[in-house]
C-alpha cells in the first residue's frame, strides 16, 4: 500500500540517509536540550518582543545560521528583517463626549470597548442596530445609511446576538462580519455602543483596558490586525442624551438629528523596531530553486507582569523556544546535507504573542515573490509528552510520546497530505493526531502563525504538542519538556520539509474553507 502511495504521488526518492530513520544526524536530543535551556533562562526573561532578552536570542539564532552557511535574508544583507509598530496611548483625563452641550468625560461617561488612535470633531452618526452583517441570512443593518465620515451607533456589546448563529472560530466569526470591520468598510471613524446589562457589569474593569494601541506601521490586514475603529461605550446617561428625540430604535437603521462631539486625544506615540531572524538555503534546480518552502517557529514569547507562586519570570520554554530549538536543528541539519532542489527559508519571527507583528510582516513584505512560496511550515510548542510518569501525563490535551498534532494538509490538500503521511510513515512513524486539522479548529486558523501565509492562499502544515497547564505562565520551562520527542519530531519535519522542497509537484490550496479570510 505504502510503495503504491509513494508511486501515485511521485514523491521523490527517499534515499538519502540523513532523512531516514536510525540513519546519522546532527539532530541530537542533547543539542536541542542546550539549545533550550540557553533559549528559556532566566537571563533573556522569556525573550518578549522588543527586549534585550529577545536580542539575545536573535543573536544565539543568527550566529548559529552564519557558522551553518545560511544565506541571511534580512535586510541589508543581514539575518534580521525589521518593522516598525505605533505605539499610541489615550489621554483619558482630555477625553470626552458632547452631546448638545452636555460633556461626558471618559471614566463616567463613557470607556473604550476598542481603541485605534486619536479621534476629534463635530461628527455625524448613525444609528445601526447590533451592526452584524449576515450575508447568507441577507442580514445587513446598514441597508439605506451613508456611514461616511460617521460614528455609527450600535446595541451593545459588539458580541454576536444571540439568534443570528454567528459562529465564533478565536477572532474569525465565518459567514459575518462584526460592527467594527462592517462600520469602517463604510467609512465609519467610530462606534457608539449602547449599553447593556452585560457590559454595564464590565465597567470598572473596562475603564482601565483598551488605553493603549499596538500596530505595525503601516498596518498589514489580517484577522489578528488590531482594531480599526474606536468603540465607545456610553453609560447609561449618554445614551439616554444621544439617542432623546431620535427615531426608535428596535433594529431599523436611521441617520441621528444630533451631532456629537469627540475628543480622544492621545498622551502618548511612540515607534518600536522590532524584527524577524530570516535565513535561506538555495536550491539546486535551475528552476524549482526560484520557488520556496518556508519553516517558522516564534522565537519571542508571552510576558506577564503577575508573579506566580513566586516567580516572576515568563521563560515561554515550551512556547516557544521548542519549536524555536527544532527549527535551528533542522537548518543546520539541512545545510550540512546538501541544497533540496527547491529553497527553503527559515524564519524566527517576533511580536506572535502580540498580534502576529513578525509573519505578517513577512508576507507583507517578503524578501521572495510571495507568489513562489509553495508551502508554510509552522513549528509551535513542540516539547511536551504525556509519557508515563511526566509532568503532562494526567493532561488530555497534550499528545504521548512519539504522538503529534499535524495541522493544515487534511484540510487544505489531499495532495500535500498524502505525501506528509507516506513520509511519515517512511520515517519514523510518529502518530499524527488529527484532533485540529479541522477547519472549525483555532490552531488550524487564524491562532498561530500560519494564519497570515493561508490568508494569502500559501499551503500550511503545523506540528504542535498541546496545551498544557503551564501555558502563558512562568511554569512554562525547560525541565518539563521532553528534548527527545522534540528530536524525532524533528527529524519528522526535516524529512517532510526535504520532500516538499524536491517534489516534482508544486503543492497548492485544492479547497479553502470559507473559514478562512483572504487578504492580499
Amino acid at each position: 500500500m505504502l510503495v503504491l502511495l509513494l508511486g501515485a504521488l511521485a514523491l521523490p526518492p527517499l534515499a538519502p540517509l540523513w532523512a531516514q530513520a536510525g540513519a546519522p544526524s546532527r539532530i541530537r536530543a542533547e543539542t536541542l536540550a542546550r539549545d533550550l535551556e540557553y533559549l528559556s533562562s532566566d537571563a533573556l526573561r522569556g525573550r518578549n518582543t522588543f527586549s534585550p532578552g529577545f536580542d539575545s536570542a536573535a543573536l544565539y539564532i543568527a550566529r548559529r545560521l552564519r557558522e551553518a552557511g545560511l544565506k541571511p535574508l534580512g535586510d541589508g544583507g543581514g539575518f534580521y528583517q525589521y518593522y516598525s509598530v505605533l505605539e499610541e496611548e489615550v489621554d483619558t483625563a482630555g477625553a470626552y463626549l458632547e452631546i448638545e452641550g452636555r460633556r461626558f468625560p471618559f471614566g463616567t461617561g463613557f470607556v473604550l470597548l476598542s481603541f485605534a488612535g486619536e479621534l476629534g470633531g463635530d461628527l455625524p452618526a448613525a444609528y445601526v442596530g447590533h451592526g452584524w452583517i449576515v450575508r447568507d441570512r441577507g442580514i445587513d443593518p446598514y441597508e439605506g445609511v451613508g456611514l461616511h465620515g460617521k460614528l455609527a451607533v450600535v446595541e451593545g456589546p459588539l458580541a454576536p446576538p444571540a439568534g443570528l448563529g454567528i459562529q465564533r472560530i478565536g477572532r474569525v466569526f465565518p459567514g459575518a462580519v462584526s460592527p467594527l470591520w462592517a462600520a469602517r468598510e463604510r467609512g465609519a471613524v467610530g462606534l457608539l455602543v449602547l449599553p447593556d446589562s452585560a457590559s454595564l457589569g464590565n465597567w470598572d474593569r473596562l475603564a482601565n483596558s483598551n488605553l493603549t494601541r499596538f500596530e505595525l506601521d503601516p498596518p498589514v490586514p489580517s484577522a489578528y490586525a488590531a482594531a480599526p475603529l474606536g468603540a465607545l461605550l456610553l453609560s447609561p446617561e449618554a445614551a439616554s442624551a444621544l439617542m432623546a428625540g431620535e427615531a426608535p430604535r428596535g433594529g431599523v437603521p436611521f441617520e441621528l438629528v444630533k451631532k456629537v462631539r469627540v475628543k480622544i486625544p492621545l498622551s502618548a506615540k511612540r515607534v518600536h523596531r522590532g524584527y524577524n531572524v530570516v535565513a535561506m538555503l538555495e536550491g539546486s534546480d535551475p528552476v524549482l530553486r526560484a520557488e520556496y518552502v518556508t519553516v517558522e517557529s516564534h522565537l519571542d514569547g508571552a510576558v506577564g507582569r503577575t508573579p506566580l507562586d513566586g516567580d516572576s519570570i515568563y521563560n515561554a520554554a515550551d512556547d516557544n523556544a521548542s519549536g524555536s530549538a527544532v527549527t535551528l536543528a533542522i537548518a543546520e541539519e539541512m545545510a550540512a546535507a546538501g541544497p533540496s532542489r527547491r529553497s527553503v527559508i527559515f524564519i524566527w519571527d517576533s511580536g506572535e504573542e502580540r498580534g502576529l507583528w513578525g509573519t505578517r510582516w513577512f508576507v507583507h513584505r517578503p524578501p521572495v515573490p510571495l507568489d513562489r512560496i509553495v508551502a508554510h511550515f509552522n513549528v509551535d510548542m513542540v516539547g511536551a509528552s504525556r509519557a508515563p510518569g511526566s509532568p503532562d501525563s494526567p493532561t488530555p490535551t497534550v499528545t504521548g510520546p512519539d504522538e503529534v498534532y499535524l495541522i493544515g494538509p487534511g484540510v487544505l490538500s489531499r495532495r500535500l497530505d498524502s505525501l506528509v503521511v507516506a513520509v511519515n510513515r517512511s520515517h519514523l512513524d510518529l502518530k499524527l493526531n488529527r484532533a485540529y486539522d479541522r477547519q472549525e479548529s483555532e490552531f488550524f486558523y487564524p491562532r498561530t502563525d500560519a494564519g497570515p501565509f493561508l490568508e494569502r492562499g500559501i499551503p500550511t502544515v503545523g506540528f504542535f504538542t498541546g496545551l498544557h497547564d503551564r501555558y502563558h505562565r512562568p511554569s512554562d520551562e525547560a525541565r518539563y519538556l521532553d528534548p527527545h520527542k522534540m528530536e524525532r519530531i524533528a527529524r519528522t519535519v526535516l524529512a517532510i520539509v526535504r520532500a516538499v522542497a524536491d517534489w516534482d509537484e508544486r503543492p497548492r490550496i485544492e479547497q479553502l474553507p470559507p473559514t478562512v479570510a483572504r487578504y492580499r
